[in-house]
């Protein structure tokens, strides 16, 4: 790829970084469809059947997953007798849902849940993950991003990694935009040994994590969870919780492992991933101690 490509997607990455999420505002206009119908009474059969579109379409809307024409959605406020603030609010959402966002660019090398999280990502407010072995994305350098992706699985190919390293550095830049993202993390010891791309890289890495919990201490919360601790809620695997602005809009877990990726959605086991996060929380090491502690293996690394 192209510097001028290079720098074209990361200048449109930066712009994107300072808008609503259309995967997000589209979510919000399908949740608050679903809603007004429940308040009628009307099944989504019923609805798509006043509509003249056949109930998978209506699903389809209200779930996020299928853009909505402008006529339609008058055609739905119509149906649903929606008031004329609330009929401007959701044009805001049908427009910005139709934007085109940086992520749209990387469909060829992502799979579309995965470009769907990205979306879920750049709308966040907060995210709280737990990972074990490997420094989470937001946090990590360009050099050790690089060494994770080229050690990655067999399924990646050698000419994709300038391009998933540059869109994992654009996922950064929600971290510095005008509405920035908060980031608490409960880190596993073994992430600050496992020397990804060698001592030199992993020296560097574990000082850029520590500059950003000294610099930002509000926004990037890292706890370290000793080897010392033993057993505890979270050892598994990994996590990662998200939560939204809106008060419209339900947290969402995201599970990445090696063969298996996916955004959970139910009430119940969202509940379950946010409990066993706060006692995961709980039983790592303070921020003081964490800090010290990310420090001082650097300092091994020597």
């Amino acid at each position: 790829m192209s510097a001028s490509a290079s720098e074209s997607g990361k200048a449109r990455g930066l712009a994107d970084s300072h808008n609503p999420s259309p995967i997000v505002q589209a979510w919000e206009l399908g949740l608050r469809l679903r809603q007004r119908r429940e308040e009628i009474g009307l099944t989504a059969v019923a609805a798509g059947k006043a509509a003249g579109i056949i109930q998978a379409y209506v699903s389809g809307v209200e779930s996020g997953r299928v853009k909505l024409p402008a006529d339609r959605l008058l055609k739905f406020i119509e149906i649903y007798e929606i008031d004329d603030d609330e009929a401007a609010e959701l044009e805001e959402l049908r427009a910005g849902a139709a934007r085109r966002a940086w992520w749209n660019q990387y469909t060829q090398i992502f799979p579309a849940e995965f470009i769907r999280f990205l979306g879920y990502e750049a709308g966040a407010e907060h995210i709280r993950n737990y990972t074990t072995e490997v420094m989470p994305g937001l946090l990590q350098t360009e050099d050790y991003a690089r060494a994770v992706i080229r050690g990655g699985t067999t399924t990646i190919r050698l000419t994709e990694v300038d391009r998933r390293v540059e869109s994992r550095m654009i996922r950064q830049r929600r971290l510095l935009d005008d509405n920035p993202l908060k980031v608490t993390t409960v880190l596993g010891e073994a992430a600050l040994r496992q020397q990804v791309g060698g001592p030199a890289v992993m020296r560097s890495q574990l000082e850029h994590l520590a500059a950003m919990m000294t610099e930002r201490p509000e926004q990037i919360d890292v706890r370290v969870m000793p080897f010392s601790a033993g057993a505890h809620p979270a050892l598994g695997g990994p996590f990662q919780l998200l939560s939204f602005p809106s008060p419209r809009l339900p947290d969402l877990v995201w599970q990445e492992i090696l063969t298996f990726i996916d955004i959970i959605d139910q009430s119940a086991k969202v509940t379950d991933y946010a409990v066993t996060f706060a006692e995961a929380e709980e039983q790592a090491l303070g921020s003081g101690d964490s800090l010290a502690l990310i420090r001082q293996v650097a300092k091994e690394m020597e």
